[in-house]
């Protein structure tokens, strides 16, 4: 069993990702809505990919001179929050 990340077109579901299968291979597929990222700006609504993906999340950082490399960027504040300190 495999499980694709996919959108509703509004006539078609697509796959956000390439699918490696033979074409015309049956498939039964189970539709279940994703529960992505809360938008707090909509009161708490979750936000599906396809609406995540038109948000003002992405590209966020697209005009930052300081961040040269995003994936090295984002590792290095994962980091920083896994060994933050909390005051109790």
């Amino acid at each position: 069993m495999v499980t694709l990340k996919a959108h509703f077109d509004g006539k078609t579901i697509v796959p956000d990702e390439p699918v490696s299968l033979p074409e015309g291979t049956a498939l039964t597929v189970h539709v279940e809505e994703a529960k992505t990222v809360i938008d707090e700006t909509e009161g708490g609504k979750y936000m599906t990919a396809g609406e995540l993906a038109k948000s003002e999340f992405v590209g966020m950082w697209a005009d930052r001179t300081d961040i040269t490399d995003s994936l090295e960027y984002a590792r290095q504040l994962r980091d920083r929050a896994q060994h933050r300190k909390f005051d109790r």
